[in-house]
This record gives structure tokens, C-alpha cells and sequence, in this order.
């Protein structure tokens, strides 16, 4: 029985173990959310909370306590700078643990850990809040002269249409006449041979 033993082992000895746990925690402060497994996650939010009211201090000895964990400088200078002063008003529940289903390969289950202020939905709102209080701003006398005057054109493209009309009127009759004549052509009946007027026969015959 495992009683008073906190700590997952996670098939892994103590050295193992703390190189996960300083990697995992350095990715999380860095992208403020990260998916792994879930046993992972669970052990990682233990680090990732303890090391937060860490920060809280905000002296020369929690930043070196800090830097002996994480091992990264410009992770704790984030930690101590930007993370620390969005939670100076709450006392615990810094992470949050989503479950997001099974892994296809072998099938260990995955969640996703992440900062529960993040960054990322901060400068979201900002931006929504700037696009609705904006306005358009207004256009200046040089954008006015260099864009292109419709009414100018419009007359061209008017002249364009009705020259193009004009050449099909033109073209019509021709194309009529043509179709008339071979019409007349085919109508006109082939030359017939004269025929011997009967007093003419009559003559022959008694001849």
C-alpha cells in the first residue's frame, strides 16, 4: 500500500521525473497552454501552481528557489514580470485541466493544461473593444485627387456602347442584302428550252 506517498512515480526514476517536470513547465509558461497526458497534467499542476505563489514574493531568493526548478532565465523573468501580475488578486486555481479523449497510437488519455489567464483571450478583448469603439478614419484631400473619377469615365464607356451599336446597325443590311440575293437565286427558274409553236409541227408532218 502506498500510503502518504504524493508523489506519482510515472515509471520513472527521481532524475527522469524532475527533467520532465522542469521541460513541461517551462513549455507551459512560455505558451500558457500545452497538451500531454493526463497523469502528466495532474503532477504538472502541483509545479505549476507552487512555483506561481513562488513568484508572489517577488524577491532576489524566490527568483533563484524559482531558476533551480525551471532553469531558463527569460522563463523566470516571465514569471516574475508578466504571469505573476495577473493573479495578484487570487490566491490559487492558476491552471486548469481539460480532458480532450484518448490518443489514437496507444490510447492514454489527453487533456490539454493551461494558464487560466492567458494572454492570448486579453489581447483578444482589446481588439474586440477597439473595433467596435473605432470609427473609419476620414479621407484626406490628396486620397480624394488620387482616386480615379467615375463621372469621367462613364461618358467613354457610354461612347464605347454606342459606336458598337452603330456598327451592328451597319452590318445588318449587308448581311440582309446578301441573304435577299441568295434567296433570288434560288427562286429563279432554270432556263427552259423554246418550244416548237404547233403550226411549225404541222409542217414537218406533211413534209
Amino acid at each position: 500500500m502506498r500510503h502518504l506517498k504524493r508523489v506519482a512515480k510515472l515509471n520513472r526514476t527521481k532524475s527522469h521525473r524532475k527533467a520532465l517536470f522542469q521541460n513541461l513547465a517551462n513549455a507551459l509558461f512560455q505558451h500558457e497552454r500545452i497538451t500531454t497526458t493526463v497523469p502528466k497534467a495532474m503532477e504538472l499542476r502541483r509545479v505549476a501552481d507552487r512555483l506561481i505563489t513562488l513568484a508572489k514574493r517577488k524577491d532576489l531568493h524566490s527568483q533563484r528557489l524559482a531558476f533551480e526548478v525551471l532553469r531558463d532565465k527569460e522563463i523566470v523573468k516571465k514569471l516574475f514580470a508578466d504571469i505573476v501580475d495577473r493573479y495578484s488578486t487570487i490566491n490559487g486555481g492558476y491552471t486548469r485541466v481539460l480532458k480532450i479523449g484518448n490518443r489514437k497510437g496507444d490510447n492514454a488519455p489527453m487533456a490539454i493544461i493551461e494558464l487560466t489567464m492567458r494572454k492570448e483571450k486579453e489581447e483578444k478583448k482589446e481588439k474586440a473593444k477597439g473595433t467596435k469603439g473605432a470609427k473609419a478614419p476620414k479621407e484626406t484631400k490628396t486620397e480624394k485627387e488620387k482616386k480615379p473619377k467615375k463621372e469621367a469615365k462613364e461618358p467613354k464607356a457610354k461612347k464605347e456602347t454606342k459606336a458598337k451599336g452603330e456598327t451592328k446597325t451597319k452590318k445588318e443590311p449587308k448581311a440582309k442584302k446578301e441573304a435577299k440575293a441568295e434567296k433570288a437565286e434560288a427562286k429563279e427558274p432554270k432556263e427552259k428550252k423554246p418550244r416548237k409553236k404547233k403550226e411549225e409541227t404541222k409542217e414537218e408532218e406533211v413534209k
